[in-house]
């Protein structure tokens, strides 16, 4: 039985700090190589536009999510560590 799973690693280097997106597939006791990846160098916006248009592409419910997203701006409770 296979997960397909999105991973988000954030690398820190010398001065760069990059996030890596990855979706690849659980399999029993091993990985698969990534079927998609992403670096990011910086925290521009338009390459969080591009990677988001890329899943909802493969099938990831983008538009809720981001629906969902602007409604937990509005929560004062809310905070992630």
């Amino acid at each position: 039985m296979t997960e397909e799973i999105l991973v988000v690693k954030k690398e820190r280097g010398r001065g760069n700090d990059k996030m890596n997106f990855k979706v690849v597939e659980k399999r029993l006791n091993s990985w698969a190589p990534p079927r998609y990846q992403k670096v990011f160098k910086n925290k521009d916006f338009r390459n969080l536009a591009f990677l988001l248009y890329d899943l909802n592409q493969m099938g990831y419910p983008i538009e809720k999510a981001f629906h969902h997203f602007k409604r937990l701006l509005n929560e004062p409770d809310l905070f992630f560590l």
